[in-house]
């Protein structure tokens, strides 16, 4: 998947381990474990060196802080070809991993670009997810209550 901080386009991937996660990033592959999570203070080791960052909700995103510098993370939650807004086919996808707290619209539901769609709980913020497109609600992959990772689809949206 595709991720941009501070406006750099980077490739990742995340691979869960017995131990934590395998993380590509830009076909640079990385060990992360002893992961733990106390509010927006995130503590953990990558290949074994000690980290600690500190996410906060930012303007277009999560802004993350680690190592003195903080990043603006943003992620086009549209798995599409289509600009944001277009009318047409897209899904949503989960921008972070977290639970969601509302699901706002069923199948056959016309929806436009920007209708909130889904409320994902993440590092206790609540973040109201909108439509990336105009159209119709095709398919919903997630109910109220259930834990999502980064980057599953939660609706699907057709063209109307």
């Amino acid at each position: 998947m595709k991720i941009a901080l501070d406006g750099v386009q980077k490739e990742i991937g995340i691979v869960r381990t017995a131990d934590g996660f395998v993380v590509t990033i830009d076909e640079r592959r990385h060990i992360v474990s002893d992961v733990s999570l106390a509010g927006g203070t995130i503590a953990f080791l990558i290949d074994k060196a000690s980290h600690v960052a500190h996410v906060s909700q930012g303007r277009n995103g999560l802004d993350i802080s680690i190592g003195g510098r903080t990043y603006a993370h943003t992620r086009d939650a549209v798995d599409t070809d289509r600009p944001v807004g277009a009318a047409g086919e897209g899904r949503l996808q989960a921008p972070m991993p977290g639970s969601i707290v509302a699901v706002n619209v069923k199948p056959g539901d016309a929806v436009k670009a920007g209708d909130p769609l889904v409320v994902l709980e993440s590092m206790k913020m609540h973040n109201e997810l909108l439509s990336p497109a105009t159209g119709t609600i095709k398919k919903i992959h997630c109910k109220s209550g259930e834990q999502v990772a980064y980057g599953q689809v939660l609706v699907e949206i057709g063209a109307k």
